[in-house]
């Protein structure tokens, strides 16, 4: 991987003795959920979730706001955002399957009595949605991310590719075990496999994973949100890079994080609602003679120069894995 940014992958794991000295009550992080008709459920990891490394100092669910928040905010759906830092494909549908620390987040803070995710569920994330398509009032989007998680265990691993071998046809299985059993339940509306930015010196893995995720979307009754192309364009346009172009959260050292910036989610809402929608139709109202929630094709947003550290660091109030090789999350 190149040393030109400091980078953290899919999911922050924070360093559970220190989460109580920033998170709020279990009160304090309202849930997002809301089973009325039309609304919007979202699984996935950090990404999905919107974290972002500047806001774990106090940890309150509501100031990560990221694809999903925005989504509701431009189509009017209720949001149930079931994103969770950590959260492996594989994950999103067994509790028994390998995992990157979600569920042991999860874990504490049910212990502990805090609130750490935007809504609140038992199982797994699929457990969530199939309840939520069960009800009485089911949602008309559900989107799936998943996959980042899973390569970031390979890539650290001993043997990257042969693992990377091995678990990529288990991410495209795991994501069409859950459209399958979505669909099982009665479920008739969008499903929206969402793909990952790629990030300098992590294109290859990234690359792969996106293939797989659509793979699932194609072999499947689902849609895919390509998202790798469009950070692409838009990078090209302003400032060659994702770091430079503003598409990643901005660190004080002038590095970047590997998580998407509030540019970054509202392409990611873009590509989500196009595949759902259809382009220029989010939510069924057309981008035509209407003023655009967010128009990436003119924004020209840029993050400060990057640095090249020494080696990659963590945060210091948030000890994590290490994802990815040489980067850290």
């Amino acid at each position: 991987m190149t040393n030109n940014m400091r980078v953290r992958i899919g999911a922050v794991v924070l360093g559970l003795a220190m989460v109580i000295g920033f998170v709020s009550p279990s009160g304090a992080g309202a849930s997002h959920r809301d089973d009325r008709p039309g609304g919007y459920v979202a699984l996935g990891d950090s990404v999905t979730f919107g974290y972002s490394p500047l806001l774990e100092d106090p940890w309150i669910p509501e100031r990560f706001v990221g694809y999903a928040e925005l989504i509701g905010q431009r189509t009017g759906m209720p949001v149930t955002n079931l994103g969770c830092p950590g959260q492996t494909a594989q994950a999103l549908v067994s509790q028994a399957a390998l995992d990157n620390g979600c569920f042991d987040f999860r874990e504490f803070a049910r212990q502990e009595g805090i609130t750490v995710l935007h809504a609140d569920y038992d199982g797994t994330q699929l457990d969530a949605a199939l309840a939520a398509v069960r009800s009485s009032e089911p949602p008309s989007l559900i989107s799936i991310q998943g996959g980042g998680n899973d390569t970031t265990i390979c890539v650290e691993g001993d043997a990257p590719e042969s693992c990377l071998d091995a678990t990529i046809p288990k991410v495209t299985a795991s994501l069409r075990e859950a459209i399958s059993q979505l669909r099982a339940a009665g479920y008739r509306g969008r499903i929206v496999l969402v793909g990952y930015h790629l990030v300098p010196g992590l294109e290859d893995p990234l690359r792969r994973i996106n293939r797989a995720v659509e793979r699932a979307a194609r072999h499947g009754d689902a849609d895919f949100a390509e998202v790798a192309r469009p950070f692409e364009r838009y990078a090209r346009r302003n400032g060659g890079d994702l770091c430079r172009a503003g598409l990643l959260v901005a660190l004080p050292d002038g590095s970047c994080d590997l998580h998407p910036s509030a540019v970054g989610h509202n392409i990611i809402a873009d590509a989500v609602l196009d595949a759902a929608f259809g382009h220029g139709h989010h939510g069924g109202c057309s981008h035509h003679g209407r003023r655009r929630w967010f128009d990436h094709e003119r924004a020209t947003v840029r993050a400060p120069w990057v640095r090249t550290p020494s080696r990659p660091t963590t945060s210091s109030s948030a000890p994590a894995r290490s994802a990815w090789g040489s980067s850290t999350r």
